[in-house]
């Protein structure tokens, strides 16, 4: 919908423009032809003048007024948006926490000090339970091997 606003804003303001430059030319060209047909004079090069000098002053004028009020528009827009930004973020804070989908089932105590502790053995290429069925024949091989010294 802003879009469409824009468009037509953006043809109005182009007609506007034309007719204000346009309408002091056109008055000034018929002003100096009167004239000079009427008291035989020869203003109408300087009425034409006058008219394009006037139209621009009137383009500018408007123009300049037309940007200050879409800076206006744009701004008020823009605090608009960051009160119902605020106002969202209120709401949102006091939304009850969403339960995880990811860690659904409680993982096993063991499993989650493994991976604190630095989890190398899935890194070996081997499961935590040869990594414990590995670990405890280290620890029976290490006594007969005292004796056996």
């Amino acid at each position: 919908m802003r879009y469409r606003k824009s468009v037509f804003r953006s043809l109005a303001m182009v007609t506007q423009l034309g007719l204000c430059v346009l309408t002091p030319t056109v008055l000034g060209v018929l002003a100096g032809g009167w004239l000079d047909s009427r008291y035989g004079t020869k203003l109408t090069l300087v009425l034409l003048v006058l008219g394009v000098l006037g139209g621009g002053r009137g383009a500018y004028v408007m123009a300049k007024r037309l940007i200050v009020q879409e800076g206006r528009e744009a701004k008020a827009e823009q605090e608009r948006r960051m009160r119902e930004v605020l106002a969202d973020a209120e709401t949102s804070a006091r939304k009850p926490k969403l339960v995880s989908r990811i860690y659904t089932v409680s993982q096993p105590e063991e499993d989650i000090r493994g991976a604190a502790a630095g989890g190398s053995d899935q890194a070996d290429g081997m499961d935590s339970g040869a990594a414990r069925t590995a670990a405890s024949g280290e620890r029976e091989a290490a006594p007969s091997g005292e004796d056996s010294a």
